[in-house]
């Protein structure tokens, strides 16, 4: 059982439509190679953002709601 589709885009569209082909094949078009990778990179790079977003919007929400971190900030405390 095959874990991705095939990568051939072409399949039946018009010459017209087909990417130009050098000697190497395809030019400007990103190999099947860089495809697979893409799909594996994407998802887990949404989740590492995700995560990130996450963990520095408790950062700030923490920051902004601990009591003792309030009397740090007054100006003209003085603390013995």
């Amino acid at each position: 059982m095959r874990v991705f589709s095939d990568l051939n885009l072409n399949g039946k569209s018009p010459m017209r439509a087909q990417p130009r082909i050098g000697d190497w094949g395809p030019q400007k078009v990103p190999s099947t190679r860089w495809k697979k990778w893409q799909r594996v990179l994407v998802p887990l790079l949404a989740v590492l953002l995700a995560v990130g977003v996450f963990f520095l919007g408790r950062m700030f929400y923490l920051a902004l709601t601990e009591p003792q971190a309030a009397p740090a900030f007054h100006v003209g405390t003085h603390s013995s």
